[in-house]
């Protein structure tokens, strides 16, 4: 089984850093790790006004089969919600960019993360499901009360202390769908479910700043995602376990924080089960300290 990836990216992401300078560490570790015979494509999904400028920056990257797409054309909703932040774009653009997805499931990225290891379809699509990572609720328990809210469901679904992680994932593409189709419900044709989602996060409107919105305003996609998994119990049919005696690999390790006390030849260790890290684009540090620091663990290509 196939799989694709989605990377929502911007010439200049948040905290004013080089997001494709960053986007080309991910591109070359991806290089190095396989990707080429895993992913279908990798679909970049960027501003329309910088359609043209990610293309030709991304030509030395072609064989990672990369499609360039504009945020108007994958949720072109957002065109009538111009401020709403580029942070909320990333993430109503991952749940529905299912859309655009040839495969059954695809796998999120940001430009700030790292791939550790040769990738295979085993290490992430283990007997044809994806891996699903877990996290301790109670580190964002908002995000899971909001996204109850919007889902109308209970927040206690399945092992209430645990939680979808955070890019990279793999999301099943059926269960994206479902979820869009559960925040539209009962809208009476006002809008679809990208101008919900958006209505939340309207800083000039006066609803922006009442109670309802309050309660529903800290989701993420990931939570929406996993709890209506849950609430149509689609979990077990499209994810098993990551880190688990069956399947010890994990999609995300923090070893990277701080970077300063990061000793990355144990992250690429051979005998180690991440396959991704992240440099937070929060940290602003420059691309080529990052590269320094990891470049003798990434065998050239």
């Amino acid at each position: 089984m196939s799989l694709s990836a989605v990377l929502p990216l911007r010439a200049e992401g948040s905290y004013n850093v080089n997001d494709l300078g960053r986007a080309a560490i991910l591109f070359k570790t991806l290089m190095a790790f396989n990707a080429t015979e895993v992913l279908k494509e990798i679909l970049v999904i960027c501003p329309d006004n910088e359609v043209d400028i990610i293309q030709a920056q991304l030509q030395p990257w072609e064989k990672l089969a990369i499609r360039v797409l504009s945020e108007d054309a994958v949720l072109p909703e957002l065109a009538h919600h111009p401020k709403v932040r580029g942070w909320r774009k990333q993430q109503l653009i991952k749940l529905g960019a299912y859309k655009y997805v040839q495969t059954p499931y695809y796998l999120t990225l940001d430009a700030d993360a790292i791939c550790l290891r040769p990738l295979t379809t085993s290490l992430l699509l283990p007997d044809n499901k994806a891996l699903i990572q877990y996290e301790d609720r109670a580190l964002h328990p908002k995000w899971w009360k909001s996204s109850a809210r919007i889902l109308k469901m209970s927040d206690k679904v399945g092992d209430s202390s645990v939680g979808m992680s955070v890019t990279p994932a793999i999301m099943a593409r059926d269960i994206s769908e479902a979820t869009t189709q559960e925040i539209a419900a009962n809208l009476r044709g006002k809008g679809s479910w990208v101008d919900k989602m958006c209505r939340l996060h309207n800083p000039t409107s006066p609803s922006n700043w009442t109670l309802y919105r309050q309660r529903r305003g800290r989701w993420t996609e990931y939570s929406l995602y996993y709890l209506c998994a849950q609430k149509l119990g689609l979990l077990d049919k499209y994810h098993v376990t990551a880190n688990s005696a069956a399947y010890p690999q994990q999609l995300l390790i923090h070893d990277s924080h701080p970077f300063e006390q990061w000793v990355p030849q144990q992250s690429f260790s051979p005998n180690g089960t991440g396959l991704f890290c992240v440099v937070n684009s929060s940290m602003r540090i420059d691309t080529d300290t990052v590269w320094e620091k990891i470049s003798p663990f990434v065998p050239s290509v």
